[in-house]
């Protein structure tokens, strides 16, 4: 018997069956997560992302990038790859290359949700050596609209 022949066999056999007869049963509702009112930080990060690409400094598109350092969705030999490659705990989620038109500085955006998360001490500690020893303006933003009112203070966004 070729394969084929195996395949319709078994489904004409299932079909006969008290089995294929049996009402499908109803999938229970996924429960409600408590934080699912709250966006989360890829959202968030896409949100700001398409208003970055926007912004211009002296009339030149402004130079920015989000490290990709993402741990979740890549398994231990990915991570292990990025490791050797150089990437870093704690990198900030944006950096703007181009200077602040208030402070002439560059700056680095730690994004967070804007509840039930908080910075780890890898962040704080590369914002501080961002801050005290490169020059660089650092925040930690609880959310988009945190992120666009420090944009706004330093001149990015009017």
């Amino acid at each position: 018997m070729e394969y084929r022949d195996r395949v319709l066999a078994a489904l004409e056999a299932f079909a006969k069956s008290s089995k294929a007869r049996e009402p499908i049963r109803e999938r229970k509702p996924k429960k409600k997560s408590k934080y699912s009112d709250v966006p989360t930080e890829a959202q968030e990060q896409a949100k700001l992302a398409g208003l970055l690409d926007q912004l211009t400094v002296d009339g030149k598109p402004l130079v920015w990038a989000h490290p990709p350092n993402e741990s979740y969705g890549i398994g231990p030999v990915a991570g292990n790859r990025r490791k050797k490659a150089g990437c870093k705990k704690g990198l900030p989620d944006i950096l703007l290359f181009s200077k602040s038109p208030v402070t002439g500085k560059p700056c680095a955006i730690e994004l967070k949700r804007v509840k039930y998360s908080s910075t780890t001490p890898e962040q704080r500690e590369w914002l501080r050596k961002l801050d005290e020893d490169c020059g660089w303006d650092t925040y930690i933003c609880k959310g988009f609209n945190a992120a666009v009112e420090v944009l706004k203070s330093l001149g990015y966004v009017s």
